[in-house]
């Protein structure tokens, strides 16, 4: 189980309506894939590899993507941050991380977040004050 507590929220908010819609958008969007970046390096460093495959590796196609749900009513969050593998992997990347009746599970998606959640949370924070303090 994940524990996490994260304070200032309030005051990050009013931050960021102060700075309008879309430079906020673009500072979280900027400031998440950042931080996300440390789990895509691990990911990458632990996927699954078959030197004897042609074709396109797993960890070659690991990316990190943004969207802006500020106008999607579906969603709670603003910007949504993804990191994992390409579509094209989808099903090689689940197979990996819980594995199947004739594969043994060998995770790297949540260690990589779980093990990295600290720095995570450090370089968000950074990289928000300083988008925020820039854009003032």
């Amino acid at each position: 189980m994940i524990r996490m507590e994260v304070q200032g929220l309030k005051e990050l908010e009013r931050q960021l309506e102060a700075l309008g819609e879309k430079i906020a958008v673009k500072v979280m969007a900027s400031a998440g894939k950042e931080a996300m970046q440390i789990v895509s390096d691990d990911m990458q460093q632990h996927a699954g590899y078959d030197a004897e495959n042609t074709g396109p590796h797993m960890r070659d196609n690991i990316k990190t993507t943004s969207r802006n749900r500020m106008k999607d009513g579906r969603f709670l969050t603003v910007v949504s941050i993804r990191v994992g593998p390409s579509k094209e992997h989808t099903m090689k990347a689940l197979a990996q991380e819980f594995g199947t009746v004739k594969q043994v599970a060998s995770p790297f998606m949540r260690p990589a977040l779980d093990f990295n959640r600290s720095k995570i949370l450090s370089i968000l924070a950074v990289r928000l004050r300083e988008g925020i303090e820039n854009n003032r």
